[in-house]
Order: C-alpha cells, then sequence, then structure tokens
C-alpha cells in the first residue's frame, strides 16, 4: 500500500471513532426499560414516534458500529505484519495486555465500586432486580469479570473487549485460516454470521470472529479496503435504505422471520459508512479531530453506569409529565449529554494526569 493509502486509512479510521462511540452510547440509550424501585416508568404508555425512531437508530443504524469496530481491530492487528510469526504473535500479545486486558481490568472495578456506592446511597434508585453486592459469592466475584449479567461484565459494554481478547489469543488459527481458505473462508463465516448459525458460548461470538477476520483478512492479503469499498460507494448506500426500509416495515409489523436481513444490512451499511467517510476524507471534507478520536475510548468505557443514572433521573424527573416529546427529547440528549461530559472528564485527566489517563486507556 502506498503511503497515500496508509494516510486515508488512517484518516478514514480516526474520523470514525467518535461517531461510531456516539452510537454505542445511542444502543445503551432505553428509556422505556426504566425500572425503579420495581415499577417501569412507562407501562401503561404508547410513545409511536419515539419507538420508531429508538428503532430506527438504534437497532438499526447504530447496530453496524461494534461490527465495524471489530473489523478496524482486526485490519490494524495484522496491519504491516509481514510474516505472522511465533515471536510476532508473542509480541503483540504483550502490546494487547496494555492496550486491552489493562483497561479492562481497571474499569470492571471501577464499576464494581460504582455499583457499591449506588446500592449504599442511593437505593430508592435502583430496579431491585440485581443482587447486593454484600451478598455476592464466589462465583459472583469471578463473574463481575465473564457474565455478571445476561452474558456480559459488570461493566457491561466492555463484553467488546472481553471477546477481542478472546479473538486475538486466537489469531495464530486466523491467520491460518485466512491463508488456507483465502476469500472463501470469509464468506463462510458471513453467511455464518447472517443466519445465525453458531454455538452459544459466552465470549465466543461469531460476530467478534467473523468481523475481525474480515478485517484482518484485508491486511493479510496486503490490500486497502477504503479502495477495494469505493467502488462500492453507491450501491452499498443505495441497498442499505433499501433494506433498512423493509427491516422497518417487517419491524413495525412485528415479522422477526427475516431477521437475516438486518444481518445483512449491518454489512452492506459498514461498507457504505466506511466508503463514503473515505471519499469525503480524500475530497477533504472530513478532517478528522484527533482529540475526540482519542477520547473515544474512555468515553466508551465511562458510559455505563453515568447513563444508567442520568435516565433514572431523568424519568424519575419527567414521570408526572411523561409525553411523547420527553420521552423523545430525553432519548436524543442523554448520549450527546453522556458523551460531552465525558469528553470534559477525559480532557481534564489527561491534562493532570496524563500518564494515568494513558493506562486506563490502554495508551489511546
Amino acid at each position: 500500500m502506498s503511503s497515500k493509502n496508509n494516510t486515508t486509512i488512517s484518516k478514514t479510521i480516526t474520523s470514525l471513532r467518535f461517531p461510531l462511540i456516539i452510537a454505542v452510547i445511542f444502543i445503551h440509550t432505553q428509556l422505556r426499560d426504566t425500572v425503579i424501585n420495581g415499577t417501569a416508568i412507562t407501562d401503561g404508555f404508547r410513545f409511536l414516534i419515539h419507538d420508531v425512531l429508538y428503532h430506527v437508530i438504534t437497532d438499526e443504524i447504530s447496530r453496524i458500529a461494534v461490527p465495524l469496530f471489530f473489523f478496524i481491530s482486526g485490519f490494524l492487528f495484522f496491519y504491516k505484519t509481514i510474516i505472522f510469526t511465533k515471536i510476532e504473535y508473542v509480541k503483540k500479545l504483550k502490546k494487547r495486555f496494555r492496550t486491552l486486558l489493562f483497561p479492562y481490568v481497571f474499569w470492571n472495578i471501577v464499576v464494581l465500586l460504582l455499583f457499591l456506592l449506588t446500592q449504599i446511597f442511593l437505593s430508592s434508585m435502583l430496579s431491585g432486580r440485581n443482587k447486593l453486592i454484600a451478598d455476592y459469592n464466589f462465583i459472583d466475584w469471578i463473574n463481575i469479570f465473564w457474565n455478571h449479567n445476561n452474558g456480559n461484565p459488570i461493566c457491561y459494554q466492555l463484553w467488546f473487549i472481553r471477546d477481542l481478547i478472546i479473538v486475538v489469543l486466537f489469531t495464530p488459527f486466523i491467520y491460518n485460516f485466512i491463508k488456507y481458505t483465502k476469500i472463501y473462508g470469509i464468506i463462510l463465516l458471513g453467511l455464518l454470521w447472517i443466519f445465525n448459525i453458531w454455538f452459544d458460548v459466552v465470549s465466543f461470538s461469531l460476530t467478534s470472529f467473523f468481523f475481525f477476520s474480515f478485517g484482518a483478512w484485508f491486511s493479510i492479503n496486503k490490500r486497502d479496503f477504503t479502495v477495494d469499498f469505493s467502488s462500492l460507494r453507491w450501491i452499498s448506500v443505495i441497498m442499505y435504505l433499501g433494506l433498512l426500509i423493509l427491516n422497518i416495515i417487517l419491524w413495525f409489523n412485528d415479522i422477526t422471520k427475516y431477521f437475516f436481513l438486518n444481518n445483512l444490512s449491518i454489512i452492506i451499511g459498514m461498507i457504505a459508512i466506511i466508503s463514503w467517510t473515505a471519499y469525503e476524507v480524500n475530497e477533504n471534507r472530513i478532517t478528522p479531530n484527533y482529540f475526540l478520536a482519542a477520547s473515544s475510548f474512555f468515553v466508551y468505557a465511562y458510559h455505563g453506569m453515568p447513563i444508567a443514572l442520568l435516565i433514572k433521573f431523568y424519568m424519575k424527573f419527567t414521570a408526572t409529565f411523561i409525553s411523547e416529546w420527553t420521552m423523545v427529547l430525553g432519548y436524543i440528549l442523554i448520549p450527546f449529554i453522556i458523551a460531552y461530559i465525558g469528553v470534559g472528564i477525559y480532557a481534564i485527566l489527561h491534562k493532570f494526569f496524563p500518564s494515568f489517563t494513558a493506562l486506563i486507556t490502554g495508551g489511546r
């Protein structure tokens, strides 16, 4: 790849990082699930506009973010790797200890402490559905870092990091799989993912293995995905919009048997986002914001507990005059408020405690 292509790839990835984190925050902005003292705030209410908006943004568009992060991770893992030897594998594992494992352990411990403080001082805001930390047994303490609730660690959004760590451990297998099966192996994994054919084991997600391998395929074969996807720029947008409309119609009519169309739209949407971002970068209409990109991991890691608390406070405050528009307003504003606060905290930490900040964000 030429230096110009390397620059385009770098700027494209940097430009995408923060917007994709905003998408992840939208996924976790679930006002309808708010439960305080065992009571669901939205029980008995219908919010058609909110529900449609939520489905389009959260269940359709934002779902592209996590697969795209796995794709980028796979590409970067093998980027500029000439031969993937045992020595190279160990070298990369040591680096991932700093960039993945340490932040993973740190943020799960932080959330554990926040949960404890919440249970002590804000017990009236709890849903009543979670076990008290004071009652944890040995298995509960182990599951903090693995499967605390519904297949997630206690810092639930870090399931991505957990699954990424597992995939990284399997990179020798992935490397040889790609070398021997070529593009056909990627197509096979893609079909398995689209039709949801996989075993159900926590941390061994097909999403992580397929999209990581998809991104790795480009690096291993010394290909530039921004160039390869450029010819699909228009067709991918047209196909994605068509699938988006179809998926909305199916959702509105409560038809779930065509779930594979949603998975297909994620792959096509990912190609559309990459190709258009790269195009805008090359046309100098998008300039990467390196500070926001650097803050992305911090915002991602910190946002889980704050967004849950902000949603509870907002829903409790608006409960007496809850309406379609309070729901829509909360859904739109809360993710940006959380992101804005996160960037502000990151800026302060980065200024006064740069080494510590680098440590808890994996040196990003």
